[in-house]
């Protein structure tokens, strides 16, 4: 286990560095298919504790080591159950980790009345970094220092095509995304 648990370290080491390097302050991170390997369709029955534990490490990683160093994530989803979304969160991060998190989900908590793109995340992304911005008067995100990571390939397409970072993130080989990340951003 040493051996795995080294190089899975390495590899989270890696991407936080070539996050860092190219400049990303900001991950917006998509829930169902992605931060978890089941898809809710927005109607979890279930308790959180019982969906936790589809939470994927990789993504458990990467939401613990950005929140502890200088980037800020936001999830952003199409899912209403955003009671949810935070309950998992507070698994990962603890209370005030996740406080810290804006969750964009589709229940009528938040609007964005801006002139950007409505389509795909964009709106959501737009109103986390509003959020974001707020709470950190000292940071400044733009689309380039921003990347959204998502399954669904509508949504990359969206933030590719309004000038936002994207990376595809495929559900049925989870272990890729780091390499994806070290490998697609430039």
């Amino acid at each position: 286990m040493g051996t795995t648990g080294c190089s899975a370290r390495t590899s989270l080491d890696r991407v936080m560095a070539k996050l860092e390097s190219v400049g990303i302050n900001f991950l917006a991170l998509d829930f169902d298919q992605t931060i978890l390997d089941t898809h809710t369709g927005g109607r979890w029955t279930g308790s959180s504790d019982e969906l936790i534990p589809h939470v994927r490490p990789v993504f458990s990683n990467l939401i613990q080591a950005a929140t502890s160093g200088r980037i800020q994530v936001a999830v952003v989803t199409f899912t209403g159950q955003v009671k949810l979304v935070k309950a998992v969160l507070e698994s990962i991060v603890g209370q005030q980790g996740a406080e810290r998190i804006p969750i964009r989900g589709n229940d009528r908590s938040w609007q964005y009345v801006g002139d950007g793109s409505m389509d795909g995340k964009q709106p959501h992304m737009a109103s986390a970094c509003e959020e974001l911005l707020t709470n950190n008067p000292g940071i400044k995100i733009t689309k380039n220092t921003t990347l959204l990571i998502d399954d669904d390939p509508k949504n990359i397409r969206h933030a590719l095509a309004d000038g936002t970072r994207a990376i595809w993130f495929n559900p049925h080989h989870p272990n890729k995304l780091y390499s994806d990340i070290v490998n697609q951003l430039e």
